[in-house]
């Protein structure tokens, strides 16, 4: 825990001087407007890219993220595959948007206690360095940050491989430098992850999480061992990994590959935007090379009465929004979870049933009950089926994520599950609703919605 606060203070101080200096938050500076990850890229950065995907361009796109399972750590691996109705709401170090949907905790962590700076507020294993991705995906991830975190100021790429040299030497002593490496052979334990013959760290030989050892003059930590690290020339990475000895990482030496591996990470560099050469965003699946036939699949709406905009989802014969409505009517019964605005965004308002009946934008409306028992046809069938395909993590795309309700003047706990109105009355005080339930994983309609109370809604395209 120790050595997990002082590598956090560190951080936490060297991003304070990032916003002093306007340069990217997590970077080290490079010549004069250029800007270098003070680590490789992190599990957490590259799930909240995942998670911002899922939400923003759907499943199928989101699904093509994910990294090779061949060539990560088979526990990080069980722990992205499981489907969770948590929701990490911390910003991941190199996106700045929320980690998302994955279990704030992870007991498969404690074997790798040596390996990863234990503690803080989420798993442990989010933050060793992302492996098991491809080129395109590493470019598609630095191109998403100019999008995200850009702000109109800064492009990110991989850097080429005379970038890489150059950056390297900066943080190398002049002996070091005479050599070209960063050399443990003859120290009683090494400074960064590689294998030494002579050294008595136990975890050499080992992938590592980040910030293990000491940063290097310029404030990068890890660029010598650990993984390699890609380069803007497809195949040639550098940096040499946790498979090699020291003099195998020199700034000269190239680690060429053709797939995804366990060994291989990247970092990418910023530069400040010059409009005159920059070119316009790609999507995501254009990057990846997505296949364009799920295109029709998902898209946006826009709503004119405040200019939202929300992702769609086409499932079976319905058109549905992807997101739960966050329009604030004139007039009617509506909540902000806890009443505190700070939820709309994720969770949209919670509405009586008679406002929700007439808050749907122009050209969509409330889905009835029968609207509702359709969709859960269309998506599984049965209770359990239908609750993982409804899920963020779930094909069917409508990405619906746990979020609280109101009943008389309280709000339930958001990880008890959520519901959503229906149209269908039942009678004077109650109304049909879908319930989505997080402690028993099912999913069903209830006719014991009392008309008073707070749902969100999710609004239905009219055909």
């Amino acid at each position: 825990m120790k050595d997990f606060i002082v590598i956090l203070i560190f951080l936490l101080i060297s991003i304070t001087t990032g916003y002093s200096q306007k340069r990217p938050v997590g970077t080290v500076k490079f010549g004069t407007d250029k800007y270098v990850d003070e680590t490789e890229i992190d599990v957490a950065s590259w799930l909240s890219f995942y998670t911002w995907t899922l939400i923003h361009e759907g499943y199928e796109v989101a699904q093509a993220l994910l990294p090779d399972s061949n060539a990560i750590e088979p526990e990080l691996w069980a722990y992205i595959k499981d489907k969770s109705t948590d929701y990490i709401d911390i910003e991941a170090s190199y996106s700045l948007q929320p980690i998302g949907y994955f279990r704030k905790e992870c007991k498969e962590s404690a074997k790798f206690e040596k390996q990863l700076l234990m503690g803080g507020n989420y798993c442990a294993l989010l933050r060793f360095p992302i492996t098991g991705i491809t080129y395109e995906q590493a470019v598609a991830f630095c191109r998403w940050r100019s999008k995200v975190e850009g702000a109109n100021q800064f492009i990110f790429r991989l850097p080429t491989p005379e970038e890489w040299k150059e950056f390297a030497l900066l943080g190398l002593t002049e002996s070091e430098r005479r050599q070209g490496f960063k050399d443990s052979l003859y120290r009683v334990c090494a400074n960064f992850n590689y294998k030494s013959v002579a050294c008595c760290d136990e975890i050499q030989g080992k992938l590592n999480g980040y910030g293990l050892y000491p940063p290097v003059k310029t404030g990068a930590y890890d660029l010598f061992g650990n993984v390699s690290e890609m380069t803007s020339e497809k195949g040639i990475a550098k940096g040499g990994n946790f498979t090699l000895y020291a003099n195998q990482s020199h700034v000269d030496s190239i680690q060429f590959y053709t797939k995804p591996a366990i060994w291989l990470g990247f970092r990418c560099i910023a530069e400040k935007w010059d409009i005159s050469k920059a070119t316009p965003m790609e999507s995501v699946k254009k990057e990846i090379n997505f296949n364009a036939d799920q295109d029709s699949k998902f898209g946006t709406f826009t709503d004119p009465r405040d200019g939202k905009t929300y992702p769609t989802v086409k499932i079976g014969n319905q058109t549905w929004l992807a997101a739960n409505l966050a329009y604030k009517p004139e007039t009617g019964k509506y909540w902000a979870y806890r009443k505190d605005e700070k939820y709309v965004d994720r969770y949209g308002y919670l509405y009586s049933w008679e406002t929700a009946k007439n808050v749907c934008p122009a050209g969509w409306h409330l889905p009835s009950k029968e609207e509702f028992e359709e969709l859960l046809y269309t998506v599984g069938g049965d209770e359990k089926t239908a609750y993982k395909e409804l899920l963020p993590s779930g094909r069917s795309g409508l990405s619906i994520g746990v979020s609280g309700l109101r009943h008389g003047i309280n709000f339930t706990p958001i990880e008890l599950g959520t519901a959503f109105w229906s149209s269908t009355e039942k009678n004077k005080h109650n109304a049909w609703g879908i319930g989505i339930d997080a402690i028993e994983h099912v999913v069903n309609l209830y006719d014991t919605y009392r008309k008073s109370s707070g749902l969100p809604i999710r609004c239905v395209k009219d055909k």
